[in-house]
């Protein structure tokens, strides 16, 4: 099949862009090249692509860089113009660009497939409903939930490589928190459980003012150690390196990749029963779950009791990048093969 794979333009795609929509474009195309699909990725000239997946440079660069338009829907719109331009020459194109491309589903040479990684909004939701024979898939059953008039073609969890991923029987002493350090998130709230329960914790990510402003004043070096933004490697290595990953996330999110890439190295996940969370995190399994709002330490106290390896075993099922492969390309035929639309549950 031929397959095209539509590109945000935030930041180039490249393996080393993990943890973004441009990664998961990266993997999502080098394992169907790897299943001896024909892929084309229309993304910001500078991506690096495996072979043999073809790359046509939509922008000369990501928003706002080497000429590209700083306004990022301007940037959007203009690549995905440019992409149905050459539709023709596709059995099927999977847009990624926030639902900006359904409108352009009827003027496409091919069948579309689209894809918005985060929470919709009224404005996605009418754009759908304008064009109620679009293909649009979910990555949870969470994230179109406020709309039920709504169905997904498909839900399609996230996969991750199961390469980039190191499994750790004996892990170190301490218990990790990653992200963007948001109130929403729960760092302090992170510090606080360990507090609770005498572990030392490792906080990571990338400095912002409300880092400066409420969490660096709690970090001592000691009990608690911030390790900063952390490239894929070291990221694997503090994930692996934890005796459970705390995910006090107070705001609904339609998916947690941190959560998968911690339960790859065999690292449990306590986390508040919000958002995607209760899909991903399967209680006495590869986690705990506790109701939002809730004390976090009860949960992080069954993950330690967890058998890691059966942890990394079951997401290696569930959210392992052929995995999400296979779903993505039984959903390619089924819009290549169909004569209108028909919406599942979930695949």
């Amino acid at each position: 099949m031929r397959i095209a794979q539509v590109a945000p333009l935030a930041t180039t795609v490249r393996p080393d862009h993990a943890g973004s929509i441009e990664g998961l474009v990266w993997l999502l195309s080098r394992e169907l090249a790897a299943l001896r699909h024909e892929v084309t990725v229309f993304g910001a000239a500078g991506s690096q692509l495996p072979e043999p997946v073809e790359l046509v440079a939509t922008m000369p660069g990501p928003y706002g860089q080497n000429g590209s338009p700083w306004t990022w829907y301007a940037c959007e719109w203009m690549s995905l113009c440019r992409a149905v331009e050459q539709s023709a020459r596709f059995d099927v194109m999977h847009a990624h660009n926030y639902l900006w491309s359904v409108p352009l589903t009827p003027l496409a040479g091919c069948p579309m497939v689209h894809t918005t990684h985060i929470f919709p909004g009224e404005e996605e939701a009418s754009m759908w409903r304008q064009h109620p024979d679009a293909w649009i898939s979910a990555i949870s059953a969470t994230q179109w939930a406020a709309y039920p008039d709504l169905r997904p073609a498909a839900i399609v969890p996230h996969g991750v490589d199961l390469a980039a991923h190191t499994f750790r029987a004996d892990p170190d002493d301490y218990v990790c928190w990653l992200g963007r350090f948001q109130p929403g998130k729960g760092p302090l709230d992170a510090i606080e459980v360990a507090r609770s329960l005498g572990l030392r914790i490792v906080l990571a990510g990338p400095e912002n003012d409300y880092f400066k402003e409420a969490v660096a004043p709690r970090v001592d070096g000691s009990t608690v150690e911030y390790v900063g933004a952390l490239d894929p490697v070291q990221r694997d290595a503090v994930l692996g390196g934890a005796r459970a990953l705390l995910y006090p996330v107070h705001a609904p999110e339609p998916f947690g990749l941190v959560l998968i890439e911690a339960m790859m190295s065999g690292t449990p996940a306590a986390a508040f029963g919000v958002g995607a969370a209760p899909e991903i995190v399967e209680e006495g399994v590869t986690g705990a779950i506790e109701p939002v709002g809730g004390d976090l330490a009860p949960a992080v106290e069954r993950c330690l009791a967890l058998d890691r390896a059966r942890v990394r075993d079951r997401a290696r099922a569930r959210f392992g990048a052929d995995r999400m492969t296979a779903q993505y390309a039984a959903l390619y035929t089924r819009v290549h093969s169909a004569d209108t639309f028909a919406p599942v549950a979930s695949d």
